[in-house]
């Protein structure tokens, strides 16, 4: 519109340098004629007059053939922009339709997610939602779009507000509650759009803790568990269609294609996970004075996306290839730390606590790999600690049994991950000779919400002391906490209160 514009204007002006010149050629035509009337056709003046009229007419003549020459041209140009538009235009269109039907097809998805999803702006207003959000709330779905986070979650507000300033400042937030209803979930707040300091809001995921017991205790009609091998705990769960399609969504979104097992294999055999590592601060002496870190992976690919950290696992899981993840991670691991220390005989390699996955704790094989790489690497093996799931002692005791039993003896070290999380009872690690004992972070984080808890926590602690195991107190965040954790006599402390996750070979090329 604005290069119309201009265009209007400038052949305006030359419109009016084109009248200018016919009216001055009119009015040397005039004088012509006054001056052959009244110098009774004096041949000198008619010749110089006739010169004037002769030049004034080649100037006009010129003027309009340049004028013409321009409106060609102009006309050419606009027919040009017409048509530039009309693709800009037909672009856009095919744009829309295709925005749209992404839009359905991932609204139906969103829709179809078992665990509840929202959308909290800054003003901690929901603006999308999911069905299972509005049936976990139990309020009309015309009450929550657009309405206070608090007067949606009610009773649960003041244990959620927290969570929900840290997801504000652009951080991603994990963390337990319990709901009225007796579920008990995994909450994550993923901040939108990611990477920046002051995202527009976060989506806030809950993810049931009670299906996933329910799934691994009850096995799948036809899964591996009812065929005499290990149930893999989401079996249950994802033989549902809602399931099926939130793995497929997350797939697609996370790998950008139709084939996630074969982009999350390329993943491992290119080296395309980052290991990140995040201090674990002994809060007593205690021998391993070279510091202890857990491990923790992440995807390249999470940094450009909505997923939450670890939104990889559930693909996965879902195409048997958690145990090839722990397979890297091992590898890669005692890989970098040899090469650090050889750059650095000075240094001391830290302990370092590996989550495994289920498949992994289970295969035997998987054991006999991770004693040849100790013994091909010369890494020392007690500077290895696995962290195996509560849930997993308690669905497949006898495998983790063995699998501790494969490790121990060449210098390995153990944790039960989430130990309170599933039920507050020790019955479930009999007979296993496990190291540390590190206790859910719900009940750190309701550390103070009655004398209860800490009754709960001294009663661990008194308990683990006698069996000669350590504690570790995760979601450590403040210094509150952690004078708490320090007068009930827990050994480690790890949180965001402590130190961030960060890229292993930032966090821990420092202290070479």
């Amino acid at each position: 519109m604005k290069f119309l514009f201009k265009l209007s204007l400038f052949l305006g002006k030359r419109r009016v340098k084109t009248m200018l010149s016919v009216l001055l050629t009119l009015t040397l035509g005039l004088m012509v004629i006054a001056t052959i009337y009244f110098t009774l056709f004096d041949l000198q003046w008619l010749a110089f007059l006739g010169g004037i009229l002769f030049a004034a007419v080649l100037s006009m003549a010129s003027q309009a053939s340049k004028a013409e020459w321009l409106i060609i041209r102009r006309t050419t140009q606009l027919e040009r922009a017409r048509e530039d538009i009309k693709r800009e235009a037909a672009r856009r269109k095919i744009a829309e339709d295709a925005m749209r039907a992404t839009d359905t097809r991932m609204r139906m998805v969103f829709d179809l997610m078992p665990s509840p999803i929202m959308f909290v702006d800054r003003d901690l207003r929901i603006h999308e939602h999911n069905t299972a959000a509005k049936t976990l709330t139990r309020i009309p779905e015309v009450r929550i779009e657009n309405q206070l986070l608090r007067d949606v979650v009610s009773s649960q507000y003041m244990e959620i507000l927290p969570h929900c300033r840290e997801a504000l400042t652009g951080t991603k937030v994990e963390y337990h509650i319990h709901w009225p209803n007796g579920e008990h979930y995994r909450v994550k707040h993923v901040p939108h759009p990611a990477g920046t300091d002051h995202p527009l809001g976060f989506y806030m995921v809950m993810l049931s803790m009670n299906a996933l017991v329910a799934a691994s205790a009850t096995p799948a009609e036809g899964s591996t568990e009812s065929q005499g091998k290990h149930a893999d705990p989401y079996a249950a769960i994802t033989s549902d269609t809602g399931e099926t399609m939130y793995l497929h969504a997350i797939g697609d979104h996370l790998m950008g294609g139709d084939d996630p097992r074969s982009k999350l294999i390329r993943a491992i055999e290119h080296d395309e996970f980052i290991l990140f590592a995040q201090k674990i601060l002994p809060l007593k002496p205690l021998p391993f004075d070279h510091g202890c870190y857990e491990i923790l992976l992440r995807l390249k690919e999470e940094e450009d996306n909505l997923l939450p950290p670890g939104g990889f696992i559930p693909v996965a899981e879902r195409y048997g290839l958690t145990e090839d993840i722990d397979r890297w991670v091992i590898r890669t691991v005692l890989g970098w730390s040899m090469q650090q220390k050889r750059h650095h005989p000075d240094w001391d390699i830290p302990m370092y606590c590996v989550n495994l996955s289920e498949s992994s704790v289970g295969d035997m094989e998987f054991a006999r790999y991770v004693r040849t790489e100790l013994q091909r690497s010369g890494f020392p093996a007690s500077q290895l600690c696995f962290e195996i799931g509560e849930l997993d002692t308690i669905a497949h005791h006898d495998n983790v049994a063995s699998f501790i039993a494969a490790l121990k003896p060449v210098g390995c070290r153990f944790t039960v991950d989430s130990f309170g999380s599933i039920k507050l009872s020790f019955a479930h690690l009999s007979g296993l000779t496990v190291d540390f004992i590190k206790i859910d972070g719900v009940l750190i984080q309701n550390l103070f919400k009655t004398p209860m808890m800490m009754n709960k926590l001294k009663a661990i602690v008194g308990v683990c002391e006698k069996l000669g195991v350590h504690t570790i107190a995760e979601f450590v965040e403040d210094d509150k906490t952690l004078a708490a954790l320090k007068e009930a006599g827990i050994d480690y402390a790890q949180g965001f209160g402590i130190d961030r996750p960060g890229p292993i070979s930032k966090t821990l090329d420092q202290k070479a």
